[in-house]
This record gives structure tokens, C-alpha cells and sequence, in this order.
């Protein structure tokens, strides 16, 4: 296949991904042929349209892409067109969720808003929680942190008040399996947002709630070799050294294979922290050099880079650090990368007297001191956010707590009567 061909086969493809969207859309969002009532009917669980929505959602939860090429199918069937005002949202959700586990950005945004309104409306709490989960995926589609993180928080409340006890609970009753599993996944997403505004305790907090409804409802291996590393990674931050080793190591026993990313970041992370407990720089390089052989693509390959730059401007091999920090450096896709790569290359020219070079590194980062500014108040916002949330569980709790005690004196108090 030459190449002109093939980059008119990729146009086509673009070309009916957005038509396969549009078809989805339209399908979705028939008009009612009645005036939409003041108070939202309760949602219908009769043979039809919704068994159909029902198969699709099913299927998503363990073959998204098959899940996604039925909807395909629906959205062109008679059937699309019999859609009630509930099966219409529901559909609007399945559609948002189906374009995110494929891949693909939301194209039915205004739809699925309406979807969260709706199903706030209504005792359906499941729906309402995955409806704000997908708009935090929205949000953060737009680059919005907190308000993304502030739906996913949301989506855990729902849920939590919905289903109270949730971890006690049988999980054939749980929407088979479903709800764990949602709970799992929205609080590990919390974790890597988390985790990457440097934020450590919400970090921790979050992961060991998503690897306890891994126990009620386990993932694949991977997700889980996943979270034991990102928990690690927060210990590590915190030069926790010993909790970190222990999590990286279950993250390593539990890893299917070593053909994926979790793998290569498990044995780059390890390594910088055998350096910088055992202070083994041949071994430390040897690893980094490895992964970075086996980088699946540019951004990985430069975030290897920028690890060992770093460490060569540590120890003042400058020319092996520049070799190095360059490229990573005229990467301008992650800001972050780029930001840390301008001041290892600021101190290096610095300690070189190349004052030229240091005004262009220096402007550079002054330039974008604003990001940091805005960077420091997303953190303060996000930590806020947490905190409300740990508020909300904390009455949550002791409102249950109180409630049993109601119970329970109750249950004495008639029990004492009967003896009497």
C-alpha cells in the first residue's frame, strides 16, 4: 500500500468516525411527539427499546469497541425511532460513554447535560452517577480540572447515598458487578488527577478505595498492577521509600506481561528509587536506557529522556544532560516536560557562564510563570473539593450512626414492652 493511498483511506475513516457519531446523535435525540411533562415519568423496565439499550450497555462493560459497533447498528434501526423520554437520556449516556472507552471525544455534549439534569430528577442513582461521570469527562475534555473532578466526586456521592453499606453488600445484587466496578474506576481516575497536580494524600486516599472495590469486583491484572503503582509512586513522592518498594513489587508480582506501559513505568520509577537509596548509578541508567528502547511512542521515549537528563545534570555530566534535555525541551506538547526540561538546561548553562543561554531558558520560564499561578489555585480548588467530599462522607456517617442508635433503642424498647 503506497502512501497517498493509505492517507486517503485514513481521511475516509475520519471522515465516517464523524458520520457514525452524527447517525448516533440523531437517533438519540428524536423529538417527543408530546409535550414533555412537568414531573419525569419512572423509568420504564418493559421489553423493547430498553432491552435493547440494556444488551449494548451490557456488552460495553466487557467489549467497548463490539459494545460501540451495535450502537451503530441501533442508531440506524426503526427501533431508534420508538425511544421514550428516560430511554432517549439513557441513550445519551450510553453514547458519551461509548465514544470516551473508544477513544473518541464527545461529540453529543449539550445531549448529555440534559441526561444529567434528567436523571438527577429521577430515583435512578446509578445513571445519575455514571451521567456526572461522563460530564467530568467532558469537563476534562475541555481542560476544566476541578469542575471534572468536582462531577466525579459528585458521581461517588450518588452512588454512596443510593447504596448505602455498598462494600457490605452482595454484588450479584449490585447491577451485577457494575456498581463496584463503576466506584473502582471513578476512584482511580480521582487518583491519577490527583497524583498529577502532586496532590499525595487525596492520591493515596483515592487508590486504596479503588483497590477495595477491586476486591469486591476484581479488574484485569493490569488495572490492578496499575493502582498497587500509582499508590507506590505517592509513597515514593513522599520519600517513603520502604511502603513504596512493597507496592511496587505487588504491582510487579501482579503484571500479566511485560509488553505494556505499567511495566515500563514500574522499572523506571524502581530504578530512581534504587538510586536514590543505594545510589547505583550504572544500574539506574542501564534500566532507564532499556525502557527507553522500548518506549511505544515520542512522548514516553522523552519522558524517559527527561528522567536521565536529569539525573546527568545532578551529577554535573552536562553534555550527556543536554544530549538528552534538548529534544525534550523542543517538545511542546506537555508543558509540564517541557517546564522541567528549561530548568535543568537554565542551571547547566548557568554553571557553564553562558549568559545567553541562560536569558533565553530564564525568559522562557518567566513566560510561563502564569501557568504556575494558575497551576498553585487549581491545586488549592481540587484540594478543597476533596475536602468538602471527605466532609460529606464524615456527616453521611455519623447521620447513619445516629440512625442506628434510633433503631436499636427502638427495637429494646418494643422488645421490653413485650416482655412486659
Amino acid at each position: 500500500m503506497d502512501f497517498e493511498y493509505f492517507c486517503r483511506v485514513k481521511r475516509c475513516l475520519h471522515i465516517v468516525s464523524f458520520l457514525v457519531g452524527l447517525a448516533m446523535l440523531v437517533a438519540c435525540s428524536k423529538p417527543a411527539e408530546v409535550p414533555e411533562p412537568a414531573v419525569p415519568e419512572a423509568p420504564r423496565r418493559v421489553e423493547g427499546p430498553t432491552l435493547a439499550l440494556s444488551q449494548i450497555d451490557t456488552l460495553m462493560w466487557h467489549q467497548p469497541d463490539s459494545a460501540f459497533a451495535v450502537m451503530m447498528e441501533f442508531a440506524a434501526s426503526p427501533e431508534a425511532d420508538s425511544l421514550d423520554e428516560f430511554e432517549g437520556h439513557y441513550c445519551q449516556v450510553l453514547v458519551a460513554e461509548l465514544l470516551y472507552k473508544n477513544y473518541y471525544k464527545q461529540s453529543n455534549r449539550k445531549e448529555l447535560l440534559k441526561a444529567v439534569r434528567y436523571f438527577d430528577s429521577i430515583d435512578d442513582g446509578f445513571l445519575a452517577a455514571r451521567a456526572h461521570y461522563m460530564n467530568g469527562v467532558g469537563f476534562y475534555e475541555r481542560d476544566s480540572m476541578v469542575a471534572a473532578c468536582g462531577e466525579y466526586l459528585k458521581a461517588l456521592e450518588v452512588v454512596e447515598t443510593h447504596f448505602p453499606n455498598l462494600e457490605t453488600q452482595d454484588v450479584a445484587s449490585l447491577q451485577v458487578g457494575h456498581l463496584p466496578r463503576f466506584m473502582g474506576l471513578t476512584y482511580g481516575r480521582l487518583a491519577e488527577l490527583f497524583s498529577g497536580q502532586f496532590m499525595q494524600e487525596p492520591a493515596i486516599v483515592c487508590c486504596k478505595r479503588a483497590l477495595e472495590f477491586q476486591e469486591i469486583e476484581p479488574g484485569s491484572p493490569l488495572n490492578q498492577s496499575g493502582l498497587l503503582y500509582l499508590l507506590g509512586k505517592q509513597y515514593d513522592k513522599l520519600n517513603q521509600y520502604d511502603s513504596a518498594a512493597y507496592y511496587y513489587d505487588e504491582a510487579l508480582r501482579l503484571l500479566p506481561d511485560t509488553n505494556n506501559l505499567v511495566y515500563r513505568d514500574l522499572v523506571s520509577q524502581y530504578a530512581i528509587l534504587k538510586y536514590e537509596t543505594e545510589n547505583d548509578a550504572e544500574s539506574f541508567i542501564q534500566d532507564l536506557e532499556c525502557m527507553v528502547a522500548q518506549a511505544a511512542d515520542e512522548s514516553e521515549k522523552l519522558t524517559r529522556y527527561l528522567t536521565i537528563g536529569a539525573f546527568y545534570a545532578d551529577v554535573g555530566q552536562n553534555d550527556s544532560a543536554l544530549k538528552y534535555l534538548t529534544p525534550v525541551f523542543k517538545y511542546k506538547d506537555d508543558y509540564i516536560m517541557t517546564r522541567e526540561a528549561a530548568r535543568c538546561m537554565r542551571d547547566i548553562y548557568q554553571s557553564q557562564g553562558d549568559s545567553l543561554k541562560v536569558i533565553q531558558y530564564a525568559m522562557y520560564l518567566t513566560d510561563n510563570e502564569v501557568h504556575e499561578g494558575e497551576s498553585n489555585a487549581q491545586v488549592s480548588q481540587l484540594n478543597e473539593l476533596f475536602q468538602r467530599h471527605l466532609q460529606w462522607k464524615q456527616k453521611k456517617a455519623e447521620s447513619e450512626r445516629k440512625l442506628a442508635e434510633q433503631l436499636a433503642a427502638r427495637r429494646r424498647l418494643v422488645r421490653g414492652v413485650v416482655t412486659a
